[in-house]
C-alpha cells in the first residue's frame, strides 16, 4: 500500500470480500503490509490481542476466529477468556451484500469485554464498572452461505450442529490506558 493509506473497509466489504473467501478456501486480495491472522481470541485478554500494522487505523485490529462452544452439543457460545468476558452489546445487526443483490451477507454484533471482579461474591456478575474501554465486533456469514465449510477445516465440515459459523472475523477498537475508542463506521 502507498504511504498515508489506511486499510478500513466497510462491513459489507469484510463479509463479502474476506470472511465468505476465507470460508470457501478461495485467494484473499490483501493488500501488501495487511495481515489478518487466524487467532484464539479467547484464550488472551484484549491487550494481547492487537496486530500493529501501520496501514491500520491506531487501535485497530482484524482477525479470524473461532468462537467454542460452551458445552459440546450447545448452542451458546463460550466469550470466557483469561482476565475477564466478552459481553454482547443488543442485537445482531444484518448487513447486506456490497453488490445490493438481494439477501443478507452476514450479521455484525458488537460485544465489551469485562473485566472479572476477583470477589468470590460476584462470581457470575458483571459489573459495570469493570467494564473496560475494549469493544470487538464479530462478523458473521449468513448460515445459507457458509454451507456447513469452515476454513480453520482445511474447507471440511466443523462441529456438527455449526452451521460454518464456527469462523468468526473479528475487529478489535480498543485502548490499554482507558481512553475512549469510537467506532467511525
Amino acid at each position: 500500500m502507498w504511504e498515508g493509506c489506511q486499510f478500513t473497509q466497510t462491513d459489507a466489504e469484510l463479509i463479502d470480500d474476506y470472511h465468505l473467501k476465507k470460508i470457501h478456501n478461495l485467494p484473499l486480495q490483501i493488500p501488501p503490509g495487511i495481515t489478518i491472522p487466524e487467532m484464539e481470541v479467547y484464550k488472551k485478554a484484549p491487550w494481547e490481542l492487537m496486530v500493529r500494522s501501520s496501514y491500520l487505523p491506531t487501535g485497530v485490529s482484524y482477525c479470524f476466529v473461532r468462537v467454542p462452544r460452551s458445552k459440546a452439543r450447545d448452542n451458546r457460545l463460550d466469550r470466557k477468556t483469561r482476565g475477564g468476558t466478552w459481553v454482547a452489546n443488543g442485537k445482531p445487526r444484518d448487513i447486506p451484500h456490497q453488490d445490493r443483490r438481494a439477501g443478507i451477507a452476514g450479521t455484525r454484533r458488537s460485544l465489551k469485554f469485562f473485566k472479572d471482579s476477583g470477589d468470590p461474591k460476584k462470581k457470575n456478575k458483571k459489573d459495570s464498572s469493570l467494564g473496560l474501554k475494549w469493544i470487538m465486533h464479530e462478523y458473521r456469514l449468513h448460515p445459507s452461505l457458509s454451507d456447513g465449510r469452515s476454513a480453520v477445516d482445511g474447507g471440511g465440515t466443523c462441529d456438527p450442529g455449526c452451521d460454518g459459523r464456527c469462523v468468526r472475523q473479528m475487529s478489535l477498537r480498543g485502548s490499554p490506558c482507558g481512553a475512549r475508542s469510537v467506532d467511525m463506521r
